[in-house]
C-alpha cells in the first residue's frame, strides 16, 4: 500500500510515516502542502492519503479533488470533530475515513489500515450524530428512494435523469420531494439524513470509486 500524508504539522506527518513504516506500508510522499499532494498523487501512484490541512484548500476540499483521480485513492481526513466539511465530504463519499483529532496515533492507524483493507471507518465522531433526534420521513415512494440512493452516490442532475430515463424536470422535482420529506435544505445534507433514518448503507457511497 502506497500511503501519502498531507498534514499541516510536519512533525507528526514524519512520526506518522515512520509508524507506518515499521507496520509495512510504503509512505511515498510527506508534505505540508496541499498543492504537492494533487500534482503529485497521481505520478506516485498513492494507494491511500492522509489529510490535515487547515485550508484553504480545506481538508474536505482536498478529499473531493483526491476523488475525480483516475484511479482514486482510498482517502483518510484528519479534522476537529466539529467540522461539519469533514464529515459532509465523508458522507458524500469523497472520503473512505474520518479521524478525528482528539483521537491518538493508533486509532488512526488502525482507520488506515481498516480503509486500506476496503472499510469505511468514522473514529470519534458517533457521538455528536447519535446524541441527536432520529430523523422523521415522511414514507418514500420507490422512485424517491431510488433517487435519494443516486443522491447519496454524487450523481448529478442529468447523470440521474439517464440512469432512470426520465426527464432532468421530473428529477428535480423527484428531489425537491425528497428534500421535503427528510426534512433537508440541500443535496448535501441528504446522505446523513437518509443513513441516520435507516433509508441506504452509508458503504453504498465508496460503490464504484475503487474498482
Amino acid at each position: 500500500m502506497r500511503l501519502a500524508i498531507c498534514d499541516e504539522q510536519w512533525l507528526f506527518a514524519s512520526v506518522l510515516a515512520s509508524a507506518l513504516d515499521r507496520l509495512g506500508h510504503e509512505v511515498v510522499l510527506t508534505t505540508d502542502d496541499p498543492a504537492e499532494l494533487l500534482d503529485s498523487a497521481g505520478p506516485l501512484r498513492v494507494d491511500l492519503c492522509v489529510i490535515d490541512v487547515p485550508g484553504p484548500p480545506t481538508t474536505a476540499d482536498l478529499g473531493e479533488c483526491l476523488h475525480e483521480l483516475t484511479p482514486a485513492p482510498y482517502v483518510v481526513l484528519l479534522a476537529d470533530s466539529r467540522d461539519d466539511g469533514a464529515r459532509d465530504a465523508y458522507d458524500r463519499g469523497f472520503a473512505d475515513g474520518l479521524v478525528s483529532k482528539a483521537s491518538g496515533l493508533q486509532s488512526l492507524v488502525q482507520a488506515i489500515d481498516a480503509v486500506a483493507g476496503g472499510g469505511r471507518v468514522s473514529e470519534g465522531w458517533l457521538t455528536a450524530d447519535r446524541r441527536r433526534q432520529p430523523v422523521v420521513v415522511d414514507a418514500l415512494t420507490a422512485r424517491e428512494l431510488e433517487v435519494v440512493r443516486l443522491v447519496v452516490r454524487g450523481y448529478s442532475t442529468q447523470q440521474m435523469a439517464d440512469e432512470l430515463a426520465v426527464s432532468r424536470h421530473t428529477i428535480r422535482t423527484h428531489v425537491q420531494q425528497v428534500l421535503r420529506k427528510l426534512g433537508v435544505h440541500g443535496r448535501g445534507k441528504v446522505a446523513r439524513a437518509a443513513a441516520t433514518a435507516g433509508l441506504v448503507d452509508v458503504s453504498e457511497l465508496a460503490e464504484g470509486r475503487h474498482r
